[in-house]
């Protein structure tokens, strides 16, 4: 028998709530009625349908959305947020991370994408340690998306 998904329902309550307060002229946070505000409403009703009705597949969109949503809620408010394209890998890595704890698939992408997005994000901290060897990894950094080819290469090329 198909369960009924209650995901329509949670967007057109969440999104009513959105557009009756911005009726009411009604603000909660600076920056609330913009496109990030929709996207991160978009992945709560996600999260919800796939964490009370065992749609766990959802879990991973959800989190993108939820995540992209925050990021650029909270990076023009937020003076210690990072301004990085590495704040989106991770996102996606946390995203497989969550997804795989109750499908039991993709923990391994999640870690690979968490530390790929932590290399990036403290770059300059890992160049200051490394110190005599700045000029190889520095060489990875300008080549980052060969490494990103290969990777996705191996994950799409595998045998299972």
């Amino acid at each position: 028998m198909k369960k009924n998904s209650f995901l329509p329902g949670l967007l057109l309550l969440f999104f009513g709530l959105y557009f009756l307060l911005q009726q009411l002229n009604i603000v909660l946070w600076e920056g609330m009625y913009s496109w990030s505000t929709l996207l991160a409403i978009t992945g709560v009703a996600l999260l919800l349908q796939a964490y009370k009705q065992n749609d766990y597949p959802n879990i991973l969109p959800g989190f993108i959305l939820l995540g992209i949503g925050l990021h650029f809620q909270l990076k023009d408010t937020v003076d210690a947020w990072p301004d990085h394209f590495a704040v989106f890998i991770l996102i996606i890595g946390v995203g497989f991370i969550l997804r795989s704890q109750k499908t039991k698939g993709g923990m391994f992408e999640g870690v690979l994408l968490c530390i790929l997005a932590s290399f990036f994000l403290f770059y300059d901290t890992f160049m200051e340690m490394l110190g005599v060897v700045e000029t190889g990894v520095a060489s990875l950094h300008t080549f980052w998306p060969v490494l990103l080819i290969l990777i996705g290469a191996f994950f799409v090329f595998k045998k299972k």
